[in-house]
């Protein structure tokens, strides 16, 4: 290797190892924002002082104090108690719906993935036109027909949520088994699970986890936007989309009742986000293998 090739290769080598750097610290501060919010709610039987629903408990509309650390609402209800366990709801439900839709998507598109020319073409058109219908629009329908819920809104939500799963699990799919390493395990009798367990999941399993960061962190604000706007979860539930919706009437005598919520929303998609992020800048790997 000569001095100049040594020296043409440094400036794009650079520029990845800062990447690489740059997708650690996001990544570390998406954990941490995410992990914080995550480890609060989870432990909100043993910090939050009060009962969620329970009401008189304190002054009516109180600010923070030493006693209610968030202040009251008006109905006397803790608010510090009750972020805790409406994000508890919050996150549970959205969790449990990400985690649905990443391993039905992830294996539709698996099965395309095997489909001959015509088929995949027709495959591909369905989940195009999937992507492109906003889910908010599909939860609303759900809403309209199965009325208000927290349950009917990530439904609605879950409906087109899975697509764009699928389709990345399915390029990925197509693209490993297509590899000579791939090629090459079949014309030693490997069966197509062994080959998708061996040869598409290391690919697939990294982008899978970008995207299901980003899209929890849109399910989340979506979850809260309906719930704000009396489509999702109903009173007298601790969530923190309706928590905003509640104390909307109280907002100049009160503004405690928006800022708690919307931090706690707040940061758990920015945390989400980072985490997106920092996975993606670490995880992007040039066809070369190197970072």
């Amino acid at each position: 290797m000569t001095a100049g090739s040594v020296a043409a290769e440094v400036p794009v080598a650079r520029p990845r190892r800062r990447s690489v750097r740059a997708g650690r610290g996001l990544a570390i501060t998406g954990a941490l924002l995410l992990g914080g919010m995550i480890l609060l709610v989870l432990a909100a039987p043993y910090v939050a002082p009060y009962d969620p629903a329970a009401q008189e408990i304190g002054p009516v509309l109180a600010g923070p104090s030493g006693e209610h650390w968030f202040g009251t609402d008006r109905f006397g209800r803790d608010v510090f108690s009750r972020v805790l366990w409406g994000g508890r709801a919050t996150l549970l439900a959205c969790a449990l719906a990400v985690a649905g839709v990443v391993v039905f998507g992830a294996a539709v598109g698996a099965l395309l993935a095997g489909l001959g020319r015509r088929a995949d073409v027709a495959a591909r058109g369905v989940l195009d036109l999937l992507i492109a219908f906003p889910s908010i629009v599909v939860a609303l329908a759900f809403v309209g027909l199965r009325g208000p819920s927290l349950a009917t809104a990530l439904l609605g939500v879950a409906v087109v949520l899975w697509a764009p799963f699928a389709r990345l699990s399915r390029a990925v799919v197509r693209s490993a088994i297509a590899e000579p390493s791939a090629v090459a395990a079949r014309a030693v009798g490997s069966g197509r699970l062994r080959l998708l367990r061996y040869e598409a999941w290391p690919r697939v399993r990294g982008p899978l986890a970008v995207l299901a960061a980003v899209e929890a962190a849109q399910l989340i604000s979506v979850v809260a936007g309906l719930s704000f706007l009396g489509l999702g979860a109903q009173p007298p539930s601790a969530e923190w989309g309706a928590m905003l919706q509640d104390g909307r009437a109280s907002l100049w005598a009160a503004p405690h009742l928006v800022i708690w919520p919307g931090v706690a929303v707040l940061v758990t998609v920015l945390g989400l986000v980072l985490l997106a992020e920092g996975l993606r800048d670490i995880l992007d790997v040039d066809s070369t293998g190197h970072r």
